[in-house]
């Protein structure tokens, strides 16, 4: 992949219909896709280094998520094959640095025990 060859928008605009296909980490470690959150993930606090892997090589694909280099409990499995990445700001005076976008020759995240596979696009059931 050709990281120079990525474009960003500055605003873009997601229809009702789409909200099904959108994944969120909130700063709370809630995770949200399909109208429901799921829980015990890390809160984000000012300064956090927050880093989403997309297993685009594995079967099921999986995207798992790291608060300051911890993998966090929670992660989703049967990602598409296509997916955009956007990062939402709603404090005044907030901000955000991409520090790397890299392809990995090998996944970091172990899934270990006690880790919890969510399924894209399927109704999660609540378990704060």
């Amino acid at each position: 992949m050709n990281v120079l060859q990525l474009r960003g928008q500055l605003m873009t605009l997601f229809a009702i219909s789409t909200w099904g296909r959108v994944i969120g980490y909130n700063f709370t470690g809630e995770i949200t896709h399909v109208g429901h959150s799921i829980y015990n993930n890390a809160k984000l606090n000012s300064g956090d280094r927050i880093s989403v892997e997309l297993n685009m090589d594995a079967s099921p694909r999986t995207l798992t998520f790291f608060i300051n280099d911890q993998e966090q409990t929670n992660f989703i499995f049967n990602i598409p094959a296509s997916v955009r990445i956007y990062v939402f700001l709603c404090l005044i005076n907030s901000s955000f640095k991409v520090l790397k976008f890299q392809r990995l020759s090998a996944p970091k995240a172990m899934h270990k025990v006690g880790s919890k596979a969510w399924e894209w696009q399927k109704w999660w059931k609540k378990n704060k």
